[in-house]
């Protein structure tokens, strides 16, 4: 109801209220009805009629400060469009599509005022978590969930994520506590349009769940830019693999432009590397390197500046390092230092000292460049993919604080720098 129709609905049941006092007093007293009513007998107490009609009509009105109190603490909606537009700019800029779709992920949950947005990426038997914030840490212990494994101890969000795997569900709500307070779980599946298989789900915690279903249609439109990322990233990891997998060995091996191993080669030595600590508890660590920004130097650069500029930028890595060090290509703009028989310690050693010395270095046409560093170190629980994993988990984290910065990840730790 709106606001005048409130004050009609007041002024309505005052004047009711004037008219059944007059008649009252008219059959009481013998006296005119209209003399009662313009309160001109000598038996009217004007004060307190006056007082009464006022306190009823303000009475009246009390539900309405009510309404207009709840409606300034009512979330705001969020420009539809805008909002999508700025998704979309972020998902689809010239970043890997992992720093995209955290931040594409960040901006959803601040615009539809969410406790938390979760991203599910689906395996052939299992589930694992693609973004990392509080929330999730309080509610999942680890960031690979096995659905076919029996575990009494899963969170409520757990076994709604789960749930969702198993039962292949392309919409679901579900009430659950999140440390005692009440929260709503929406899931939205990552199914192309002609796919059999979804990519992935969404789920949207929040505390409003009325405020979220009227916002269906926006996120319906995100979780298609989603998938559509996501897809597009996965069949380029596709045929990656499969072009890896068919070249020549010394094709796969080495790159001849940059004068520099590959990423097979670089698997090879950690392959190596591997069981050596397995069987001699050797120390080995894993420093990947992003120069900042690379792909937009292709943009203002021609290709053989770029070109130039990796093959002096890795130059001068193999110089500044270990002869024992092996230094390789990680993907087409990402490069790879491997350092056996030493601790993250040396890593961040390493990293610092290539910090100095590209704050100092003016390279072609380009002039002064920064990088982005991930670090591990390998531990005994360790398996070949989780230590590559961490490894890129931490660049992917140094990658979001915009350049020249180190990040550090162990099993059990987290440092920064």
């Amino acid at each position: 109801m709106s606001k005048q129709h409130y004050f009609i609905l007041a002024s309505l049941i005052t004047l009711l209220y004037w008219f059944l006092d007059a008649y009252t007093s008219v059959s009481l007293y013998g006296s005119s009805l209209i003399d009662e009513i313009l309160l001109q007998t000598p038996h009217t107490l004007i004060f307190i009629k006056l007082l009464t009609a006022g306190l009823l009509f303000t009475l009246t009105l009390t539900p309405l400060f009510f309404k207009q109190r709840m409606d300034k603490n009512a979330p705001i909606p969020p420009n539809e469009f805008a909002e999508l537009q700025r998704i979309s700019d972020i998902l689809f800029s010239s970043l890997s599509t992992r720093i995209n779709v955290i931040k594409a992920l960040e901006m959803l949950e601040e615009s539809l005022h969410l406790e938390s947005s979760l991203l599910f990426i689906y395996n052939k038997e299992s589930l694992s978590l693609y973004n990392e914030n509080e929330f999730i840490k309080a509610t999942f212990r680890s960031k690979e969930i096995l659905p076919f494994r029996t575990n009494p101890s899963r969170s409520a969000v757990e076994t709604f994520a789960i749930n969702c795997f198993l039962e292949k569900r392309m919409t679901s709500k579900e009430s659950v506590k999140v440390e005692n307070r009440p929260v709503t779980l929406f899931s939205f599946a990552l199914k192309e349009p002609r796919s059999e298989t979804a990519l992935g789900n969404l789920v949207l915690a929040s505390s409003n769940a009325k405020f979220l279903e009227e916002q269906t249609d926006m996120i319906e439109k995100c979780t298609q830019m989603l998938t559509f990322a996501l897809s597009i990233a996965a069949k380029k990891e596709l045929l990656q693999n499969l072009n890896s997998q068919y070249s020549s060995d010394t094709t796969s091996h080495f790159d001849k432009v940059l004068n520099i191993i590959n990423f097979s080669k670089v698997q090879e030595h950690i392959d190596q590397e591997y069981k050596r600590h397995k069987r001699y508890h050797t120390q080995l660590t894993l420093v990947l390197i992003d120069i900042t920004m690379l792909k937009n130097l292709t943009k203002v650069f021609p290709a053989e500046v770029v070109t130039t500029l990796k093959k002096d930028f890795i130059q001068l890595v193999i110089k500044h390092t270990r002869e024992v060090d092996i230094f390789g290509k990680w993907s087409n703009d990402q490069f790879a230092l491997l350092l056996p028989d030493v601790d993250f310690r040396a890593g961040q050693r390493v990293a610092k000292k290539l910090q100095a010395i590209l704050d100092e270095t003016k390279f072609a046409r380009v002039g002064k460049i920064s990088c982005s560093y991930g670090i591990t170190s390998i531990s005994p629980k360790d398996t070949i993919g989780s230590f590559k994993a961490r490894a890129e988990s931490a660049l992917v984290a140094a990658s979001a604080k915009e350049g020249n910065a180190i990040e550090v990840k162990l099993q059990t730790t987290e440092l920064n720098h």
